[in-house]
């Protein structure tokens, strides 16, 4: 078939035919190189159709799936005549009179929209221009997969075979098909035994092969808590994914958290008091708050009834009322007090020991931190003899039989030792003339006075004096509840942060404690939010340290305790 292809083209600025003769029983069209008419465009494939002749006009076939437009119409195959208008991508080609000595002529408009990227198109090749088919290969790479990742190791597990294949030497093992390495904590605890976590075939791992190991780990939210209500509870392995390159089991993104926490209000219309946050500064995150013990005082019998519980309240402004009487501004002045044996002034460390975790701080203790300093001596002739610590009964009962024996025995004489007393202590060297029960208990009272009322147990501890004329129900000291924990829901590391900058030890305390100016043990020197974005923050800016949201909080609740303190404030 001879072809007159009559192309327009419009390079110069003034429309012009360019005349071509194509020759051949098939004219080929497409985007590749090789096609007698070659028109460029996305749309069009490799070898997108074929033109022969049919009578007197000529007949177009597409390959493959590919579409024509003929006439306005989407086609596969048509037979063209003289006046009809084929388009293919954005070129249109009009079938016209063919001069003498040609079968068939066509006038080609080519797409003005043709750029460089069509270019690059015309050298791409698809399965589709080719001879091969995609379904055969498709289902055979399919069976093959199938058969020996699946089909073989299932046989391997339940041929009746208690021999464990050697995964040196054999292919078909669970390696074969898993997705990747474990983390080596599991690798060191379970190494090859899948079944430790996918106890059942073709299932994902259940929540239950997860808390069979971690049966401590307590759940974000409490089961039952009003939030659950409208949130469904994830899965375990949600946020903790297993066979991964690099290896990470704990997620430690801001967005775990913000992404709910950011607007709380979307969690529940229930009760609670959860307030926004999105960051760590000022305007992104709330003011701390703290968990604080207080007392309930109730009258009983001739005294007094304590219980206490714990309440939530914002740090700015919080005292706390633990019923000790301790400045620390006081003991802190080396002009004012020192250490019995170094002769130097206290130092943090003196009373507050950093516990195991790095966290908390040791109890405190009159024996082991204080009774050094200050002796419970009470009698100038007696330095040896001390008063209990505890129950203001115990402490009338031992006055009373140490005066009894003083008094019952004349010969007895006072030591002159000089001994460390607190300021205020009376002499003992009053003397009585009346008997010796009568003057016994006489210099009892006068010494419980003192001890309650006075210089004595009334300088650290709060007492209250009933008014009774029974000594040994008149005074009772209020009891002593130092907080362990002001933010049990909370963590932060003191080790860390006790070697700073510029600072380190005492000093290092002292840049977030300001314990030199705290006159009365009710102050709460705990640093609040202010204080921490001076050496943090939650991006990379340049002076300071970096915290993610978990390096304070912990997801999961360590103990039973913080479960329920989050339970009861959430």
């Amino acid at each position: 078939m001879e072809l007159l292809l009559r192309e327009l083209q419009s390079t110069t600025g003034f429309g012009e035919f360019i005349d071509r003769e194509l020759s051949g029983d098939k004219i080929t069209l497409g985007c590749a190189h090789d096609q007698l008419i070659q028109l460029l465009g996305t749309d069009i494939q490799a070898r997108h159709a074929v033109l022969s002749k049919s009578g007197s006009g000529m007949r177009i076939k597409t390959t493959g799936s590919h579409t024509v437009e003929v006439n306005g119409e989407r086609t596969r195959s048509a037979t063209l005549k003289v006046g009809d208008t084929l388009k293919v991508g954005g070129h249109t080609l009009v079938l016209s009179e063919p001069p003498s000595g040609f079968d068939a002529a066509m006038e080609l408009t080519p797409d003005s929209e043709v750029d460089a990227a069509s270019f690059e198109h015309a050298f791409q090749t698809s399965l589709t221009d080719t001879w091969l088919s995609k379904r055969i290969p498709a289902w055979g790479i399919s069976l093959v997969v199938l058969l020996f990742g699946m089909l073989i190791p299932v046989f391997l597990l339940f041929d009746g075979d208690d021999a464990t294949p050697d995964p040196e030497s054999s292919v078909f093992t669970d390696t074969f098909w898993s997705s990747g390495p474990l983390h080596p904590a599991h690798q060191q605890t379970i190494g090859e035994e899948c079944s430790a976590c996918h106890s059942v075939p073709f299932q994902r791992v259940q929540d239950e092969a997860c808390t069979a190991c971690h049966n401590k780990t307590e759940d974000h939210i409490p089961t039952g808590h009003f939030v659950t209500q409208n949130m469904p509870t994830e899965r375990c392995a949600v946020c903790h994914v297993e066979h991964n390159e690099p290896s990470f089991l704990i997620v430690k993104a801001d967005g775990m958290c913000v992404d709910c926490h950011a607007d709380p209000t979307q969690l529940s219309d229930g009760p609670g008091h959860m307030r926004a946050v999105s960051g760590f500064d000022m305007n992104s995150h709330p003011t701390f708050e703290v968990a604080m013990l207080k007392p309930e005082i109730k009258k009983a019998g001739t005294g007094l009834s304590f219980s206490w519980s714990m309440y939530e309240a914002l740090l700015e402004g919080a005292q706390e009322t633990s019923n000790l009487k301790y400045p620390h501004d006081l003991h802190l002045d080396p002009d004012a007090v020192q250490t019995v044996n170094g002769g130097r002034g206290m130092q943090c460390a003196d009373c507050h020991t950093l516990s195991a975790d790095n966290e908390h701080f040791e109890p405190i203790s009159m024996e082991a931190h204080c009774q050094s300093c200050h002796e419970l001596t009470f009698d100038d002739s007696a330095p040896q003899r001390q008063l209990p610590h505890g129950e203001p009964i115990e402490v009338v009962q031992m006055m009373e039989g140490h005066f009894a024996r003083t008094f019952a025995d004349p010969a007895k004489k006072a030591s002159q030792q000089s001994r460390r007393r607190r300021p205020g202590r009376s002499s003992s060297s009053s003397q009585c003339t009346a008997g010796i029960f009568e003057c016994a208990m006489q210099r009892t009272r006068t010494e419980v006075t003192n001890q309650f009322s006075v210089s004595g147990c009334i300088t650290c501890h709060e007492v209250d004096d009933t008014g009774s004329d029974d000594l040994y129900t008149r005074y009772q000291v209020y009891p002593v509840r130092l907080s362990h924990d002001f933010m049990p829901t909370a963590k932060f590391d003191h080790r860390s942060h006790l070697t700073q900058k510029d600072a380190q030890g005492d000093d290092a305390c002292l840049n977030c404690h300001e314990a030199k100016t705290s006159s009365v043990s009710n102050d709460l020197l705990i640093p609040g939010l202010r204080n921490c974005n001076q050496c943090h923050s939650d991006s990379n800016t340049s002076g300071t340290v970096p915290l993610q949201c978990i390096s304070c909080h912990q997801f999961h609740p360590l103990t039973a305790e913080s479960t329920n303190f989050l339970e009861r404030n959430l």
